[in-house]
């Protein structure tokens, strides 16, 4: 079978021990393990190694970062340069980052044109590319993503909003997308056996930059909101408590363990979003549902299960960017306990029925088995 190079963020092998010895949830593994399984030849490889340490990488290395900083975006050809070596042994390439993914796109229509490897990218905002990028910049680097774009063979989205819009915008052949599902391990997050209703604590958590952080901590509620994010700095006062850490700094992170905990120990989960295309925060609100928690999700245009989600049922969804929103529902939950144990009821009902860990490794094993 055709070997496949996957490219992810990395922290592979201490996160698979930790699986291993069922301290973390088997979501991270991305359905990598279910591909190997079915005769996949598969090396899976880290995207954001450090470069070598001589004069040819240092020059390159400080005219990325030159337009980086000027472009707010990340497109390093470098970083798919320095796996060449491993990329020309290979018959598909696979990224699983967006930063990653453009990057092979790049590289391979304007500095390696002749080479014609499978490549594959996937996405969790492409939609909301040019947000960051300075408006003198904005036209150039639209002709740069289209021509990168048009060189991937296959483009992976994670949400059918965010797919749809670049379909449009980026003149796309529906053909080479595909969606891939999300799913968790409903075995490793699962309820408590407390009653969590007179919990005195809200939990947020989530280092993306679609974050809506600004409107959550405008919020007023009798309860104390905990966030856990690198986005802010630490406090800890009646109000709120925010602590750091991520996945990708796990050593000084909480544990899966203790998020868990925080999930199933909370009276809700708090989910605030910027009205992004970008299917943010579907990890956080998935394992949260699984724990059987009431998940309070910001209502955006991205929103990766629209006709899943239901208001009051299984979930309370919010309008973009309204504090009075919030409040709202977190007054709706402490004073309706039948309705707070009915949405924590159907939370997990939803997590097993439409996100478990078999529905997402079908979709991966469905889109690679496309790769001919």
């Amino acid at each position: 079978m055709a070997k496949f190079l996957i490219f992810d963020k990395g922290g592979r092998k201490e996160r698979e021990n930790l699986i291993k010895n069922k301290k973390a949830p088997r979501d991270f593994l991305q359905g990598l393990d279910v591909l190997k399984k079915n005769g996949y030849d598969i090396d899976h490889l880290s995207s954001s190694i450090p470069y070598k340490k001589d004069l040819f990488y240092f020059l390159v290395k400080l005219i990325e970062q030159f337009f980086s900083r000027i472009s707010n975006c990340g497109i390093r050809p470098l970083s798919v340069f320095q796996f060449m070596h491993l990329i020309k042994k290979a018959k598909y390439v696979v990224s699983l980052t967006d930063g990653f993914s453009i990057s092979l796109g790049f590289y391979f229509s304007f500095i390696n044109k002749k080479n014609d490897i499978k490549l594959a990218g996937a996405f969790h905002k492409l939609s909301d590319y040019q947000r960051k990028i300075p408006r003198f910049l904005k036209y150039l680097y639209y002709k740069i993503f289209l021509i990168s774009l048009k060189r991937l063979d296959y483009i992976i989205f994670y949400g059918e909003a965010d797919r749809l819009y670049a379909i449009d915008h980026f003149n796309l052949k529906k053909d080479k997308t595909h969606i891939l599902k999300f799913g968790v391990d409903t075995l490793f997050w699962e309820q408590n056996k407390k009653n969590n209703f007179l919990s005195n604590y809200l939990f947020s958590i989530g280092q993306d930059p679609s974050r809506d952080y600004k409107t959550l901590l405008s919020v007023k509620t009798e309860k104390l909101i905990h966030i856990h994010t690198n986005l802010l700095p630490k406090r800890d006062d009646k109000y709120f408590k925010i602590t750091n850490g991520s996945y990708q700094n796990y050593k000084n992170s909480f544990t899966d363990l203790s998020i868990k905990k925080l999930y199933q120990e909370s009276f809700a989960v708090i989910v605030p979003l910027k009205n992004v295309f970008q299917p943010s925060g579907y990890s956080v609100t998935l394992q949260a549902m699984a724990c059987g928690k009431p998940v309070i999700l910001t209502l955006t245009k991205g929103l990766w299960a629209p006709k899943i989600f239901k208001h009051l049922e299984n979930c309370l969804l919010v309008k973009p960017k309204d504090k009075k929103d919030i409040e709202q529902a977190i007054k709706f939950l402490e004073n309706n306990e039948l309705a707070y144990k009915k949405v924590c009821l159907n939370a997990r009902k939803t997590a097993l029925k439409y996100f478990s860990l078999d529905q997402a490794n079908n979709s991966t094993l469905e889109l690679f088995s496309k790769f001919n």
